[in-house]
């Protein structure tokens, strides 16, 4: 059984190897939604991702954090206010989604 999935791995690698040569030294940009970056698996997609860039990938990562705002915005008894879909965004939710993305960014970053 270990045999046939190491197989089955070198089978993908070298067929991928010609793909990475190709786009290395380009550009990906990757966006995450907040549910993405809430998921259990979100570890193991970084891990993917940071192998791109040990490819030679070079990346822009673009992260949502609606979830994650909405859960802050409500923990401190702020109203969610939108229009049509569009949330609308005073001084002190401005501080709360400040707060939220910066601990996001350095959560994703920390994960790299």
């Amino acid at each position: 059984m270990v045999r046939e999935r190491d197989a089955m791995l070198v089978h993908a690698f070298r067929h991928s190897t010609p793909y990475v040569n190709h786009h290395r030294g380009s550009t990906f940009v990757i966006m995450l939604s907040g549910e993405t970056v809430a998921d259990e698996n979100f570890s193991s997609l970084i891990a993917d991702i940071a192998l791109l860039h040990s490819l030679g990938i070079r990346l822009v990562l673009v992260f949502g954090a609606r979830p994650q705002i909405d859960a802050a915005l409500i923990q401190d008894n702020i109203p969610l206010r939108f229009h049509k879909h569009i949330r609308v965004t005073d001084d002190e939710t401005f501080n709360v989604i400040k707060q939220v993305c910066g601990g996001m960014q350095m959560d994703i970053m920390a994960k790299m």
